[in-house]
């Protein structure tokens, strides 16, 4: 079966600010999201803010490092981006390496992300 990945202006948005979150740069980060957004990874509580997102990911780079991810299926429809991939961590407290089955949706309002929601299991993050 061949992947669904069909490029959007909003799946471009979503690559852009995974790029600028990336490189660590929380400032211009911040133009890709409305102020109240929600961020929610799993079955942990949602965050709120870009300072919220900040949090989460300060807090998961203490336990794995994201080493990339494969893609496996990438669209949007009106204002919802989705992006289905397996991530791929090391573990930093004994190097084993994580492949995390992973789904995110981005729901934009007025061009920005307004909810990002991670769909996995990050259990293994902090074993």
């Amino acid at each position: 079966m061949t992947p669904l990945i069909a490029p959007s202006s909003l799946t471009k948005a979503v690559e852009a600010m995974e790029a600028t979150i990336g490189q660590g740069d929380w400032d211009a980060a911040a133009k890709f999201f409305t102020a109240d957004v929600s961020y929610r990874v799993g079955h942990r509580d949602p965050v709120r803010g870009v300072d919220g997102i900040k949090s989460y990911m300060e807090w998961q780079t203490q336990h794995v490092r994201w080493d990339g991810h494969t893609l496996h299926m990438m669209f949007s429809r009106d204002d919802v981006a989705i992006f289905e991939v397996s991530s791929h961590f090391t573990r930093l407290n004994d190097g084993a390496q994580l492949r995390v089955p992973c789904t995110d949706i981005y729901r934009f309002r007025d061009g920005l992300i307004a909810d990002w929601r991670v769909y996995s299991d990050t259990a293994a993050f902090a074993i």
